[in-house]
């Protein structure tokens, strides 16, 4: 059915978020080369200052404490001393270890902090509070810091691990948990911690970073709210249980009683339950078919990078990239999918499939390259604002027979590794082809490709293959729309001249979409980000030097927010 999504997705587990290696090397779910001028002698931080008294090329790491407690006197205030003055700013936080479903309020306690405030240092988790807490056996502790790691660092924040010497080297024993950059506090003249840690607490209490980590996290992309992937807000009908949601968006029953801290499987209707982002974070259900085409386009490294951003936003509703070819990414898709989503264009992908039975040596190696070819799409658009499909580009060269390359058995293994690869990952899986390559594939499988897949397809009418200049504003949709109930997306012409990007004739390829995949039309809504206030002043006896530094850090932060407002007047 044209728009159908289907949602009975598996949790994708990211393993492994972020990792700075001592060589420079970064590791945030694909490995990426450091910028040189990363490395420096040594930057100074600190854990607390007064607004006033830290320098500029300082950087401090702020005890944010989580989503019931308060961290550090006037947190809200030093936060946005740290972003109106540009210094660079980190947080330590401290997990409520109640439940499962705590550590989750955590994680939004931390997009919240990230989307209101310039993060842009680390966001450590305390392990010194986790090893301290005596209610947590080993296995429920490893899962509460995997899962607050794991959730931070699919959000696109880097995470990383805060402790002393000791509790770092137990932590790591006792959890296994390594892949993750540390803020190592010396307890000792030998530092013992054998992991990955580049800020440093010494005995002295001169906290150091070997590497400008600010510089590294904006270079890759972190700690932005456009990596955000929102939880599902889902209202329960009438009679309907855990375990109905629980099918219906491919999770388990303990997994929702955790997520939401409920123990009744009974559910009043209207009540809101969560679903976590990790398995719901692209799915959303249906999708109605539109009265009128939305006009689109799909790039890759033929267009280059000389494209006029603002044109393609005035003139298109949706684009589509070229992310990999095989093996081999596209060239031009990071900058690609960066400016579309600063311009907030609606944003698909597809991988041009490289393989067929004539060049693989075998059908497992033929199986192998199809499952490497998109684990390496996937990898490509984590993090990315992907709301439109990810399709799989299935197309022959000109003269070729599409039955020499392929036959029933290669393509059932081909598509149903892409349907499953991608639905699992929580995208909606997509099918890109010719008229005539449909109608081969469709005849060597059993089933309605339009059952598993959005189709996407070329030809009609203005489609030249490039013979013949198409003045942009002649473009119309193609008449196999109309043709074919099945078909969601087509690819009007690949000709298209004066649309704000060509290849080296000047053609772009022009789509028209009867569906919006920005919208869906089930029960799911985006669940908002929490807010969290907290009281100014921690519950402890302040003495004499206290109560003057609450006298005057409450001045300070008193005049701090009216400069503030009168700014934004």
């Amino acid at each position: 059915m044209k728009g159908f999504i289907k949602k009975n997705f598996l949790p994708l587990v990211v393993a492994g978020a972020i990792a700075l290696g001592s060589g420079g090397t970064v590791i945030f779910h694909k490995i990426a080369s450091t910028p040189s001028d990363t490395r420096v002698e040594n930057e100074v931080g600190t854990d607390d200052f007064i607004p006033g008294f830290i320098a500029s090329d300082q950087f401090s790491i702020l005890d944010a404490g989580n989503h019931k407690d308060f961290g550090i006197l006037f947190l809200d205030q030093k936060l946005d001393y740290c972003r109106d003055n540009g210094i660079s700013c980190g947080i330590k936080v401290h997990i409520d270890t109640d439940s499962l479903g705590s550590v989750y309020e955590d994680v939004d306690y931390v997009k919240g902090l990230v989307r209101d405030n310039n993060i842009t240092y680390p966001v450590y988790l305390d392990v010194d509070k986790l090893l301290n807490d005596n209610n947590l056996d080993v296995d429920t502790l490893s899962k509460f810091a995997s899962t607050f790691l794991e959730k931070c660092s699919d959000n696109g924040i880097y995470v990383g691990l805060y402790g002393t010497d000791t509790n770092l080297c137990l932590f790591k024993e006792y959890t296994g948990i390594t892949s993750y950059d540390a803020y190592l506090v010396q307890d000792s003249e030998e530092i013992k911690y054998d992991g990955v840690y580049n800020v440093k607490k010494d005995l002295d209490g001169n906290i150091t970073s070997a590497v400008n980590l600010e510089t590294v996290i904006s270079q890759n992309g972190n700690n932005t709210r456009e990596s955000f992937y929102s939880d599902l807000a889902y209202t329960c009908k009438e009679n309907e249980t855990l375990r109905d949601i629980a099918f219906k968006y491919g999770v388990s029953v303990n997994d929702l009683r955790a997520f939401n801290d409920i123990d009744d499987d009974h559910l009043s209707e209207g009540t809101i339950i969560r679903i976590p982002s990790e398995i719901g974070k692209k799915a959303s259900g249906d999708y109605s078919t539109l009265d009128s085409p939305l006009r689109g386009a799909d790039l890759s490294y033929a267009q280059g990078m000389n494209i006029d951003w603002e044109k393609m936003a005035d003139n298109f509703s949706f684009l589509i990239f070229k992310c990999n070819e095989g093996l081999m990414p596209d060239e031009c898709f990071e900058n690609n999918i960066t400016n579309a989503n600063n311009y907030n264009i609606p944003v698909g992908v597809y991988t041009y499939n490289a393989y067929d039975k004539e060049n693989t040596s075998s059908l497992e190696d033929f199986i192998n390259n199809e499952r490497e070819q998109v684990q390496l799409t996937l990898q490509s658009i984590l993090g990315k604002n992907v709301s439109y499909p990810v399709y799989l580009d299935v197309e022959m060269s000109s003269g070729e027979d599409f039955y020499e390359h392929f036959d029933s058995e290669y393509v059932s293994h081909m598509l149903n590794i892409w349907m499953e690869e991608v639905s699992n990952a929580g995208y909606t899986p997509g099918l890109y082809c010719n008229q005539s390559g449909l109608e081969a594939l469709q005849s060597m499988v059993n089933y309605p490709l339009e059952d598993r897949f959005e189709l996407w397809v070329a030809g009609g009418e203005q489609y030249m293959a490039g013979k013949e200049d198409v003045p942009f504003e002649d473009v119309v949709p193609s008449s196999i729309l109309e043709d074919n109930p099945a078909i969601s997306m087509a690819q009007s012409t690949d000709s298209a001249v004066g649309a704000g990007a060509g290849n080296g004739k000047g053609h772009l390829d022009v789509n028209f979409s009867e569906v919006d995949y920005t919208v869906a039309t089930d029960d799911s809504s985006i669940f908002p980000i929490k807010e969290y206030n907290h009281l100014p002043i921690r519950e402890v006896g302040l003495g004499t030097l206290g109560v003057g530094l609450l006298i005057g850090g409450s001045i300070i932060g008193v005049k701090h927010r009216s400069n503030v407002k009168a700014k934004k007047r």
